[in-house]
């Protein structure tokens, strides 16, 4: 099958899938929904998706715009404020970049003549609409800190409905299942971003039928039995949920791959049951700062994170013996108490914790 069949195929059978099978989330579909407000609760989402479970994502996204329901309340949350909103979902510097963007956004394209204060804003059923405009370019996207390709890429697709192509995990996975395959003895490939990129925008061109960008509630190309809109937004959707459900990371359910099922992948069952185990395993020389505990490697980020956990119940503050007893099962001050302050002073340095007088506390500003 040449590359343009293969790209049609592909296209149909996902599309035919995604339309029976397609997962309702709180972060989509928010057709009727003011634009700028679409694109900052997807801003959200997708910053909250990074490393972390759909399922953990659903509960604290809810909570979380309930908290700061629009990028004006965010943009003026303390530090404390949003890593207390932010429980649960670990990899807690992503919660102040988050609201570092907020606040980009603001400065550069809100209103310049109307400041806010928070009370204020909360008093506004529709804090969003005050925003002149949210940024929509891949450039004025990827120059605010915190959102890179892929975070740009996603808010074009799913906010503004601009066919955008983009690479997740997800994505990155079955494009090279499918059109790439296993290129080397290990089961990995040689192809880079630059490839998959580049195919990704063709297959979104045939995916979207070359429509330009549309609002949501106009008239378009559907498919399957829900009649989904054959837009950017559902494409993307589409790949994400089928690598989530069906071609996973460890354990591709091939049975149910009607990929798999129309030889489309190049990454057969076959093959892949020749890949070693030995493939997925992290060598030993990229393994992230940690120590053992017992014969366990646990990474510091852990320990960083359940040092914020314990910080978040407690106003007065820790100090640090009594923060090592609670994040360390085998705490010894001799052994830890160094290993401790070197991780609590770099939260200190990123300003997601502060000390006083020999207490800890999450930082307050």
């Amino acid at each position: 099958m040449d590359r343009v069949a293969r790209i049609q195929a592909f296209v149909e059978t996902i599309w035919d899938w995604y339309s029976a099978n397609k997962r309702t989330l709180p972060w989509r579909d928010l057709k009727n929904v003011d634009p700028a407000e679409r694109a900052y609760k997807v801003m959200v989402s997708e910053i909250m998706l990074q490393q972390t479970q759909v399922s953990r994502v659903k509960i604290v996204f809810k909570d979380f715009l309930e908290r700061f329901p629009s990028i004006q309340v965010l943009a003026q949350a303390s530090n404390r404020e949003v890593l207390m909103a932010w429980r649960g979902m670990g990899y807690n510097g992503r919660a102040l970049r988050l609201r570092d963007a907020a606040r980009v956004i603001i400065e550069r394209y809100g209103m310049s003549n109307e400041k806010l204060a928070i009370s204020n804003c909360r008093k506004i059923a529709n804090c969003s609409s005050l925003i002149a405009n949210f940024p929509s370019s891949m450039e004025s996207l990827q120059n605010i800190p915190g959102i890179g390709h892929y975070t740009a890429a996603a808010i074009r697709n799913f906010a503004f409905n601009i066919p955008t192509p983009c690479l997740d995990t997800n994505i990155r996975r079955i494009l090279h299942r499918t059109f790439v395959g296993p290129e080397n003895s290990d089961g990995t490939w040689k192809k880079d971003d630059t490839y998959l990129l580049k195919l990704a925008g063709e297959i979104l061109t045939v995916a979207t039928k070359m429509r330009n960008a549309e609002p949501f509630d106009k008239a378009q190309d559907r498919c399957g039995i829900r009649n989904i809109p054959c837009d950017t937004a559902n494409w993307h959707a589409a790949l994400m949920d089928f690598g989530s459900l069906i071609q996973t990371k460890r354990n591709p359910n091939w049975d149910a791959c009607p990929l798999t099922d129309k030889k489309l992948m190049k990454t057969t069952p076959a093959l892949w049951k020749k890949i070693p185990h030995s493939a997925f395993r992290i060598p030993n020389s990229l393994k992230e700062p940690g120590r053992l505990v017992g014969t366990k490697y646990i990474p510091n980020r852990i320990f960083r994170g359940k040092v914020i956990e314990e910080l978040r119940d407690t106003a007065e503050g820790m100090k640090l013996d009594m923060i090592g007893k609670r994040v360390c099962i085998d705490w010894s001050p001799k052994a830890h108490k160094d290993w401790l302050e070197g991780i609590t002073q770099k939260l200190v340095q990123e300003r997601m914790v502060q000390v006083q007088r020999g207490r800890y506390r999450l930082f307050e500003g």
